[in-house]
């Protein structure tokens, strides 16, 4: 732990005094499975089964795991039980969806301090934000235009993706009012790097995207030319700032 001026203890970017979770387990996950599951709600407990250290910080910090860096050894691959406890219940799901998107916001940041507590309490992990000059892609209006159409507002709330397999075997995106930002949040995810808008489009669109998954013998346009075929959307390689965490120091914790 590292003391600062103001007599307050900081380790891992957690203030303590936010609190965190009131009830936290912790165990080794069972060897001889390869289950990872991880449940959670923004306004209640988290459990997870089978996840790594790697893999929490993804998650307390909301990063893509490309984006964390000094993360070696133990820390990929000894995998834990964590289940997670709060005395007084937040809101349900139902209620939240019902939430200004502020009020959510005000949860999930909740949450993600209590994760950031659980972390630097019983992991003893110490880290810290920067950003890298790193491969990153970016995304561009193909030759040709894009064939997003904005839709008008009609009132209803919007922003829903949906990623699946369809009939065929082939992934398949479906956008509801879906704004840029998200769309490339998604597509960041599936080409392991950061996605730069340089599309200029500032609407919210409808939209479907079918290609074919990377594993797997299916035939059928890769996910970057689907982008360009279906949406007229491009991805261009390059190097661009990367909003990355770095550990510093971590330790195995101890068992409840």
């Amino acid at each position: 732990m590292k003391r600062i001026f103001a007599g307050l203890i900081v380790t891992a970017g957690v203030v303590f005094g936010q609190g965190g979770f009131d009830v936290v387990s912790i165990k080794p996950s069972d060897p001889l499975s390869s289950d990872v599951r991880i449940a959670h709600s923004v306004s209640g407990p988290f459990e997870a089964i089978g996840i790594t250290l790697s893999g929490l910080i993804a998650q307390a910090y909301d990063i893509r795991p490309f984006q964390l860096v000094g993360a070696s050894g133990w820390m990929e691959t000894d995998r834990y039980e964590i289940h997670t406890k709060d005395e007084t219940p937040g809101p349900s799901e139902a209620e939240l969806i019902r939430m200004p998107k502020e009020e959510r916001d005000v949860y999930r940041a909740r949450f993600l301090a209590k994760m950031r507590v659980l972390l630097a309490d019983r992991f003893q992990l110490r880290a810290h934000r920067e950003t890298k000059e790193m491969p990153v892609y970016f995304l561009t209006v193909a030759k040709g235009g894009s064939k997003l159409q904005t839709l008008p507002d009609n009132g209803k709330p919007g922003g829903n993706l949906t990623a699946r397999r369809n009939g065929e075997g082939k992934s398949e995106v479906i956008g509801e009012k879906l704004p840029i930002v998200l769309l490339t949040r998604f597509l960041s995810g599936q080409v392991g790097r950061t996605i730069i808008d340089q599309t200029g489009l500032s609407g919210k669109y409808d939209l479907t995207l079918t290609y074919a998954p990377e594993m797997g013998d299916l035939s059928g346009p890769s996910l970057f030319t689907a982008l360009q075929e279906q949406l007229g959307l491009k991805l261009e390689s390059g190097k661009g700032p990367v909003d990355v965490v770095v550990v510093d120091s971590a330790e195995r914790p101890s068992e409840n």
